[in-house]
Order: structure tokens, then C-alpha cells, then sequence
């Protein structure tokens, strides 16, 4: 399969890398990662992100041509990455079907393979992972640029190498990157460390709303566009949320419900052990892996948690 990538790239001259809205680490790092490594092939690249680049991020070199805006022009082929879904690229994503061939890069076993060649290993610990391994068989030198956000995508998609999808290539391809400048206690004051005053202002509100059920084993709270307003945080300041609920002793699933439109609510779920949140999340249109996923549901407050405590069979 890799070597499919490398007939289309050797052949084409101008690509787009693309990945999900609401970006996190593994989606920013392995696009910007394989922007590089075209670049280093002597390729050009558009990078689209239809939102902007998350404040724990901003410390990433990027490509000088990542835009907000999909460009008018067709490309050779279109690289999505980490993007479960074809929609979740954003609005107006049916353009990019016109604009050349899909790339689908993912590690998330409930991907569509929506595009025109998939590749596609949920037992990756993350995108940045399957990235490395393209670039390997590239033979594509590694530098810095690049290493530094494969080194963050993989860690942060990892959970600080805690979640179950950690596997021994995190460890040695991380490894691998130190040797090419990536300082570990940088990367972690950067994406773990530098958060603002709001981020916290926005935490103690949510946690004012946190709700046990089911004998404490599913743990749910919310932030209202109200909490928004009154603590003047936005919604890059409440990535990472779910994690703190998950740190319960006894809770097994943790869900936060983030308010996204007069009656919609944008749903992160983690769990532990053999619970399948994925599964859960799939109900509502949604996906991701057995112990992180996520989903959109409509509804009040009310009824989203009415029916997330339904739909979690604990």
C-alpha cells in the first residue's frame, strides 16, 4: 500500500493535507509532519485546516502554506489524515472530492475508507505512527520540523503514553526523535503546561456540574455557551476535560457534553478496561476507538445526558 503512495507522489507535483476539524496533536502533528516531507521530496503542499491551529499547538513549525481556506485548484492527490469520517473535515468538505484523489491515513477502526486508497491500522497508537512508517519507506531524511510533531502526535494521542493503544513503536519511534533535537520536558511544558487563566475559570465551572450514575461507574458534566461567556474560555481551552473525570476511582466511562449550537452538543468519551465507547458513540453518528471516542448529539442538556446515561450500559 505504501508503495501505491509513493507511484502517486513520484508522478504528481502539487498535493493538499487536510485532516479533522477541532484539530488535536496527532492531526496537526502528522499533517505538518508529512507537509515537511513533501516539501523534502520536492513536492508542494497545501495544508487546510478548517479550524485554527489550538494555542498548546502554536509552538509546532508549520508549513508556510497552511490555510483555513479550500483552495480553488486541484491537486494530485489529497492526503486526510487522522479523519475518521469524510465530514469531519468541515463544511463545505464536498468540494475537496473535485479537487483529486483521497489519501485516507488513519488509525481509528471505525473509519469509513472513504477515499480512493485507505490506509487504515487501528493497532497504530496513533496517525503519526502509520506517518513515520510512510516516511521510512520513503527513505525521506528526518529533521527536525518533522520529528518534533510526529514526537507530539504520538504523545498526546497516547495520553502521555497511558491509554492502551500505547505500543512499543511509540516508545522507540519517540525515542528516535530525541536524536533529531526533540527535547521531551519542552514538548510537555508546551502542550501540558502553558495553559491560560481561563482554561482553569472554564474547569471549575464544568466540574459544578459533575453527575455520577450507575452506581458511580459513568461520570458526565457539561459547558453551556453560557460557562462560555462568563469565564471568557472558548472551546480549545476544554480539551482534555474528559481526562480529568476518567482519573475517578470508580468511574469507568467519562463523558463531557460541550454545547455547539442552541440545541447541539459535541460529546468526548473515554472509559477503561474492555469497555467499547466507540461503540456507544456510533449509535449517534459518531466513532473512534473502544476507550476514546466521540459524537454529536442533539438535544437540551437534559436530554443529551438522558440519553448518554441510557446508551451507557454499565
Amino acid at each position: 500500500m505504501f508503495q501505491r503512495i509513493k507511484e502517486i507522489v513520484a508522478k504528481g507535483k502539487e498535493f493538499m493535507v487536510t485532516s479533522h476539524i477541532d484539530p488535536d496533536g496527532d492531526a496537526i502533528g502528522s499533517a505538518f509532519a508529512l507537509s515537511f516531507a513533501l516539501k523534502t521530496l520536492g513536492k508542494k503542499s497545501v495544508v487546510y485546516l478548517k479550524d485554527k491551529v489550538p494555542y498548546r499547538y502554536e509552538f509546532l513549525p508549520r508549513p508556510e502554506s497552511l490555510v483555513h481556506e479550500i483552495p480553488a485548484k486541484p491537486f494530485d492527490a489529497i492526503f486526510a489524515v487522522d479523519c475518521g469520517d469524510f465530514f469531519r473535515i468541515g463544511d463545505g468538505y464536498e468540494k475537496l472530492k473535485d479537487k483529486g484523489p483521497i489519501i485516507n491515513i488513519d488509525h481509528h477502526d471505525t473509519n469509513e475508507a472513504f477515499g480512493f486508497l485507505n490506509i487504515i491500522d487501528e493497532r497504530a497508537s496513533s496517525t503519526a505512527e502509520i506517518i513515520y512508517g510512510i516516511l521510512k519507506a520513503f527513505d525521506i531524511p528526518m529533521d527536525f520540523e518533522i520529528a518534533v510533531n510526529i514526537y507530539t502526535a504520538i504523545l498526546t494521542d497516547t495520553g502521555s503514553f497511558r491509554y492502551n493503544s500505547t505500543n512499543s513503536k511509540a516508545f522507540i519511534i519517540c525515542e528516535e526523535m530525541t536524536h533529531f533535537g526533540v527535547t521531551p520536558s519542552y514538548v510537555a511544558e508546551k502542550v501540558y503546561e502553558s495553559h491560560p487563566k481561563e482554561r482553569f475559570l472554564l474547569l471549575c465551572g464544568a466540574l459544578a456540574t459533575l453527575e455520577t450514575y450507575h452506581d458511580n461507574r459513568l461520570a458526565i458534566m457539561y459547558i453551556t455557551d453560557e460557562l462560555f461567556r462568563q469565564t471568557g474560555g472558548s472551546r480549545e481551552h476544554a480539551e482534555g476535560f474528559v481526562e480529568f473525570l476518567k482519573e475517578m476511582r470508580g468511574v469507568e466511562v467519562a463523558i463531557v457534553a460541550r454545547q455547539i449550537g442552541e440545541s447541539r452538543y459535541k460529546i468526548s468519551m473515554r472509559s477503561k478496561g474492555n469497555i467499547d465507547v466507540a461503540s456507544v458513540a456510533s449509535r449517534f453518528g459518531g466513532g473512534g476507538h473502544k476507550n476514546a471516542a466521540g459524537c454529536t448529539i442533539e438535544g437540551s442538556a437534559d436530554q443529551v445526558k438522558k440519553m448518554l446515561i441510557e446508551a451507557v450500559a454499565l
